[in-house]
């Protein structure tokens, strides 16, 4: 399983743990494997025990630490006692620092819960397995039974995690050079269509981009507004027109820092309206965000927010948008949204629907009301998307009251999910539209 998908989604835990009732003893007919490991209690002493698996289960397939069934006979008998406060008091943020200070890259984990019959819930650790193997021990540690050496690389076969052998790491190191290659080519064929005389080179180590014959491009500030840029494969032919093909996604950042806590980019992106509303950010160009909303990718990006720092109101926003000169679609759907004072508001979900996705996005709601955003934890990008949804059902009164905590959930969510869930980032965009408008919608 990889990251971003839900190991505790109904489907994935349904067949987990097979057991059989006998006399009132629940017996697990599910063994030890490659990817699932039982423990009985669950004791933060043991934490460098649990590390080795986890790094084994990323190196390989991916999997499960069940807390909560004992060896010798296998016999679930749940979370219990001071196991159970253990497993719920977790620092999940401790145990984050601890596995980056044995392992890197970076090992990622999720928390679940697992109900078996009979009212008895098994604790989990879930390690997705990684994308960038293989997982190497960058310092020796020893802990009761646990011992990692500098330099080790652990694997999961069948139901021991152990150092890994030849075999299996000369297929992960293949494995890394094949990813390389890849990368490698993919530039080349690039190179090949574009021609040599045509392509420059940017050197994200150095943050330059070079000509053919070693020359540094620059683009004059004054040529921005005149230059279209478009994505290879999204070419669409206008006579005249003056374009710079990308090949990948753009993503200028440089900024000017000023006075009073504010911020000038020179460059912008959409993804800069997006991530400084999140934090507020009180930026010194608030006009140029309003243009980059109406001219970028998407018709859903928060604008009121820059409207209030540009000073000026809803009439005079919805002129500057329509002067804007830009073919994107965008502007369109925002001029629509601006025209007929759309909040993005929709209804709560359905307290009683069966739905799954329902369910999930009325926990959400039902947390925010009652117990705000600080009582809401996300771990996967599912939760995330459904966060996200939750929060366009919120009255203005809801969000203004809790709209410290509900953005920086989101800004966690940007963060983590953004740049790879497609179905997060736009989720986060419209939620971002709804929480812009309750809190700066009035003109």
């Amino acid at each position: 399983m990889r990251l971003g998908e839900n190991p505790f989604s109904d489907s994935a835990i349904a067949n987990l743990v097979k057991t059989k009732s006998d006399n009132g003893i629940l017996h697990v007919l599910t063994r030890e494997s490659a990817t699932k490991e039982f423990k009985e209690t669950f004791m933060w002493g043991s934490i460098g025990l649990y590390a080795r698996t986890m790094a084994a289960f990323a190196n390989s397939r991916g999997g499960y630490i069940l807390f909560g069934i004992e060896d010798k006979p296998r016999v679930a008998v749940g979370l219990t006692g001071k196991s159970k406060i253990n497993f719920d008091d977790l620092d999940q943020a401790k145990l984050t620092e601890s596995l980056n200070q044995l392992f890197s890259p970076e090992i990622h984990w999720t928390l679940g819960l697992i109900e078996l019959a009979g009212g008895l819930t098994l604790g989990a650790i879930y390690t997705f397995e990684s994308d960038d193997k293989p997982l190497v021990a960058t310092k020796n540690y020893q802990q009761q039974n646990a011992k990692i050496l500098e330099g080790d690389i652990l694997y999961r076969y069948n139901s021991r995690s152990q150092r890994i052998k030849f075999p299996e790491l000369k297929r992960l190191l293949d494995d890394a050079k094949l990813r390389e290659q890849r990368a490698m080519m993919s530039h080349i064929e690039t190179l090949v269509r574009a021609g040599a005389s045509n392509a420059a080179v940017l050197d994200f180590s150095e943050n330059i981009l070079k000509g053919p014959n070693g020359q540094t491009v620059l683009i004059d500030e004054g040529l921005l507004d005149q230059i279209s840029f478009i994505k290879e494969g999204e070419f669409d032919e206008v006579a005249g027109a003056p374009t710079l093909k990308l090949v990948g996604d753009l993503q200028p950042a440089t900024a000017i820092t000023l006075g009073e806590n504010r911020i000038v980019r020179t460059a912008l992106s959409s993804d800069d309206v997006l991530g400084d509303f999140l934090i507020r950010q009180n930026v010194g160009n608030p006009e140029q965000y309003i243009r980059q909303a109406a001219a970028g990718t998407t018709g859903y990006l928060p604008v009121q927010f820059y409207r209030v720092l540009a000073r000026l109101s809803h009439d005079e926003l919805y002129a500057y948008v329509a002067e804007v000169a830009t073919r994107s679609p965008a502007k369109k759907r925002l001029l629509e949204r601006l025209s007929t004072a759309s909040d993005m508001k929709v209804s709560p979900p359905l307290a009683d629907s069966p739905h799954p996705s329902t369910v999930e996005r009325r926990r959400f709601y039902d947390q925010l009301v009652t117990g705000g955003a600080g009582e809401i934890e996300i771990v996967t990008a599912s939760e995330a998307q459904h966060f996200l949804v939750s929060i366009k059902s919120l009255e203005d009164e809801q969000i203004h009251a809790d709209v410290g905590g509900v953005l920086e959930l989101m800004k966690m969510c940007f963060d983590v999910y953004y740049a790879t869930d497609s179905k997060v980032a736009d989720a986060l965009r419209r939620a971002s539209c709804r929480v812009d408008s309750a809190m700066f919608g009035s003109a």
